[in-house]
Formats: C-alpha cells, sequence, structure tokens
C-alpha cells in the first residue's frame, strides 16, 4: 500500500494492537507536496517529474515516492531526500526496488548490506565484482549465498564463508542445493546435531549425501537410517555402521520394511539372518535374510513353516543336501517350491532323478526328473514303476531294448501304447510271433504290416481269418502271381481289390 492509500476512507477497525510505527496515522501532508508527488509520478515530461521530484522536502513523501515510483531516477531523487535514520530502515527493508534498498544502506552506514543489494540483484558484471571483492563480513556474504541471482556470486560468496554458526544457518536458508552441499562440506561444518538435521530435513539427494559422509557417530546414523525413505543414502550409512548391536537393533526393530530388506543385505551373521528370515512381518524382507542363509536346518524350518511360497523358494534354492531336496520336490505342497527342488543344481545323481521320476505323484515334477535321465536300464525302470501312467509312456522314446518292447506289446495295458512299442521292433521273427499270439486285430494288423518276409505274408494272405490281417499282407506281397492268386479267390472283395491294385502298380 502506497504512503497516501492512508488518507482513504477506511471503516474496518484495527483488532490488534500495532507495533510503533514509521508513518504515524495522524501525519499532516502539505498540499505542495502531494501536487509535486503527484507530477513526479505521472507527468509525461521527464525533466518535469525530476524537477519535481528535486523541490519534495516532505521526507515522508520522498519516502513513498522512494518505494513506489517506477523511474528509477525519481525515486533515487525521492530517497536521497530522505535524512531520518528511521525512513531509512523502512526505505532499506520495505522498498520493492533493490537501488533504494542500497542507497538506504549506504546512508545507514551498512555498506556490506548495500553491496549485496547490488550484488543480489544484478547479473556479474565487473563493477558488480569489484564491490563483492570488498565485502568480507560473513552475514552479508551468506546472504548474498542464498539470493544472489547470479550462481557466479552465490559460489563465490559460499566460498568465502567458514563461521560455522553462519554455515550452520545458511543451509537450511538457501535455495541452492549446490550451495547447500557446499556449506555442508566445509571443514568449519562439524557439528553432528546440525548434520544429522540436514539428512533428516534437505530433499536434495546430493546434500544429503555430503552431510551423511561427515557423521562419525554411528547411533546418528542408526537414528536417520530408521526413517530415511532414500534407499541410497540408507545404503551408505548400512555401509558406514560397523557396530554389530546397532545393525542387530535395526534388522529387528525398524518399523520400515524397506530399512530393515536394506540392512539385512549388509547382514552375514547367520543367527540374525535366522531371526529375519523366521520372524520378520514382511515377506520380501524375510525372503532376502533366507538368501543370506547357509545353515540347512534353519532353511528347512523355513521350507516347512513360512506361508509365503516365494520364501520358500528362496530358501530351497539354498539346500544343498540332496536327500533334502528329493522330499521337497516329492511332497512339498506347492508347485513352485517343487519345482525350485528339483532344479536346484545340487541335484545331479541320475539315480536320485530316476527316484523322483518313478515316485512323484506330480507330473511337472516327474517330467523334470525324467529329463535328467539318459541311462536305458534307468528308463525301463521307470517304465515298470512310476507311479503315473504319462511318465510310463514317456519313457518309451529311450527304450530299445527288445525283450522290454515285447513285454509292452505283449501286456497290452494300453493298445495305442503296445503299438507304439511294436513300432519299434524290427526283428521279424519276433513281429511274427507277436502277430501268432492273436492279442488284438490291431496289434496282429500292426506286426503284419512290418513284416517283410514274402514266404510269411502269403502264408498269412491265404490263411489268416481276419481280412483286415489278410489285407496288411497283401499291402506288403510283391508276387504278382500271388497277388493274382488273392484277386480272384479271396472271399473278401476288398481284400480282392487291393490285390488287383497292387497289380497294376
Amino acid at each position: 500500500m502506497g504512503l497516501f492509500d492512508r488518507f482513504k476512507k477506511d471503516n474496518t477497525k484495527e483488532k490488534k494492537p500495532k507495533e510503533e510505527k514509521v508513518i504515524p496515522d495522524d501525519l499532516e501532508i502539505d498540499a505542495d507536496q502531494l501536487i509535486l508527488k503527484e507530477i513526479a509520478t505521472n507527468s509525461k515530461d521527464r525533466y518535469e517529474r525530476a524537477a519535481a521530484a528535486d523541490q519534495v522536502t516532505d521526507q515522508y513523501v520522498a519516502l513513498d515516492m522512494s518505494k513506489t515510483i517506477k523511474d528509477r531516477a525519481i525515486r533515487l531523487i525521492a530517497i536521497n531526500k530522505v535524512k531520518d535514520e528511521r525512513l531509512l530502515r523502512d526505505a532499506a527493508e520495505n522498498s520493492q526496488f533493490f537501488d533504494v534498498r542500497s542507497f538506504a544502506w549506504e546512508r545507514l552506514g551498512e555498506n556490506n548490506k548495500s553491496i549485496a543489494e547490488v550484488v543480489i540483484n544484478t547479473k556479474k558484471n565487473p563493477h558488480a565484482d569489484e564491490i563483492f571483492d570488498k565485502v568480507s563480513d560473513e552475514e552479508t556474504l551468506a546472504w548474498i549465498a542464498t539470493d544472489a541471482q547470479d550462481k557466479k556470486y552465490r559460489n563465490s560468496a559460499i566460498d568465502k564463508i567458514n563461521d560455522p554458526n553462519v554455515l550452520y544457518d545458511l543451509v537450511f536458508k538457501a535455495k541452492d542445493s549446490s550451495i547447500r552441499k557446499t556449506a555442508v562440506l566445509k571443514d568449519s561444518f562439524v557439528s553432528e546435531d546440525i548434520l544429522q538435521k540436514v539428512v533428516i530435513e534437505d530433499k536434495d539427494e546430493s546434500v544429503k549425501m555430503a552431510a551423511v559422509g561427515k557423521i562419525k557417530n554411528e547411533d546418528n546414523l542408526a537414528k536417520i537410517a530408521l526413517n530415511e525413505d532414500n534407499a541410497k543414502i540408507r545404503s551408505i550409512i548400512f555401509d558406514r555402521i560397523q557396530n554389530p548391536e546397532i545393525i542387530e537393533d535395526i534388522a529387528l526393530n525398524s518399523n520400515k520394511a524397506d530399512v530393515r530388506l536394506d540392512i539385512v543385505k549388509k547382514i552375514d551373521d547367520e543367527k540374525l539372518l535366522a531371526q529375519m528370515a523366521l520372524n520378520d512381518d514382511d515377506h520380501i524382507v524375510r525372503s532376502e535374510a533366507a538368501k543370506r542363509i547357509t545353515d540347512e536346518d534353519v532353511l528347512l524350518k523355513i521350507i516347512s513353516s513360512d506361508d509365503d511360497r516365494f520364501v520358500r523358494q528362496i530358501a530351497v534354492n539354498n539346500i544343498q543336501n540332496p536327500q533334502d531336496l528329493i522330499k521337497i520336490a516329492l511332497e512339498d505342497e506347492d508347485q513352485f517350491v517343487r519345482n525350485h527342488a528339483i532344479k536346484n543344481e545340487n541335484l545331479t545323481d541320475e539315480k536320485d532323478f530316476t527316484y523322483i521320476a518313478i515316485n512323484s505323484t506330480h507330473e511337472e515334477i516327474a517330467m523334470e526328473a525324467l529329463n535328467h535321465v539318459t541311462e536305458e536300464k534307468n528308463f525301463i525302470e521307470i517304465l515298470w514303476n512310476a507311479k503315473l501312467d504319462t511318465i510310463k509312456k514317456a519313457t518309451l522314446d529311450n527304450i530299445n531294448d527288445l525283450e522290454t518292447l515285447i513285454r509292452i506289446v505283449l501286456a497290452n495295458e494300453d493298445e495305442e501304447f503296445s503299438l507304439r512299442a511294436l513300432n519299434k521292433i524290427k526283428v521279424e521273427k519276433c513281429l511274427f510271433k507277436i502277430y501268432e499270439q492273436g492279442i488284438s486285430e490291431k496289434i496282429s494288423v500292426r506286426a503284419v504290416s512290418l513284416i517283410k518276409n514274402q514266404k510269411l505274408l502269403t502264408d498269412i494272405a491265404r490263411n489268416e481269418e481276419s481280412w483286415r490281417v489278410r489285407e496288411a499282407a497283401v499291402k506288403k506281397i510283391v508276387s504278382k502271381k500271388v497277388l493274382r492268386e488273392i484277386s480272384m479267390n479271396d472271399e473278401n472283395e476288398y481284400v480282392r481289390n487291393v490285390a488287383k491294385k497292387r497289380m497294376n502298380l
């Protein structure tokens, strides 16, 4: 509000007592002074404005002009009219124009503040450089470091400050994070209480890291870490804490899961890791603890008791005893836990995989175990003993043993499976014997289709009761004479037609 706005009618009542005013409420201004102010403010002729300003003698009028007139020359003429110390201080503190503030401070004998106003509010230039070099008062330098528009002046000012109390105050006022960081890194900035406050309150990561780097008291570091949201800062703190009691206290008592998660990665004490893995409320913290545990008894306890499958999977990954892995692969209720057990790198013996393939009631586990079997004898053992039919059948591609193949066909527990086994038999005498067994029409047809011996095929074509079996034989006969005979004499029209087509090939 301008000085003369106070003469406008105002019906509002003062609700609070005011401090002693620089400008009294009952101030009376001569009319000629108001006219001069009007001319100095609004005349279009600058010379006329300057002449009017120069004729102003009332210091209150001059003060108001210095605080409100936009024309720099006019307001400087006005402030030069002010002699009263209280009015000068009001101008220095409240004028919206830095040149007026600088002039007022100089008149008050506070040259450092006068210089600061210029340096703070101008871009770097030779004149400002010259007057800045004269500033030695650290409070003034702090003001420049905090408020200067030009970053170069802010940097130059902070470089000249060494008083710790000035630095302690500045670090919470400066908006420029690089200035705050430089303050913290000063050798004289040593108060751990202030450093701790900086880490807690400052929002800039680089400033926080600089402060953390200077804190030596591990209890102070622990207090910061307990509530610090920045993971990088927490990590740096935990790297610096060496006292195992402090580490244990944070690990077991911090209310923030993120804090516990960070510190567990720094812990090697198996006893403490076991406590965290078994008791922490957060499953991610428990899993991270489990990663670092080698004690198999603890790992087995985690696997048997944790209600989170991910934690149990992690624990399974660290099991080294194959017998424990076999038990988990066979018995654990969770598919993913079983998978981690069967895929654990410590399970390598083919006998163990054979055992799992035979005894597992979970197809995905038995099939994974089967992928690790290479010896035919083991496939045969799985074939006869596996609990799952799908696993039994999956062995066939890896079995070439003639006796085993014949046993499969003769048993004929599953005709499709028997036919697959029959396809692998190449010995014609065995094929003929299987045909003779009359196990089933399909098996007889398949066995005959695999025979190449023309004498055997001719006998079958002439004497077999089943027309489908005779047909299979006819399809393999090459003798035109035999085919002609069958085309004329076979009782089944379809078989006769097959023989005729074969003759024309």
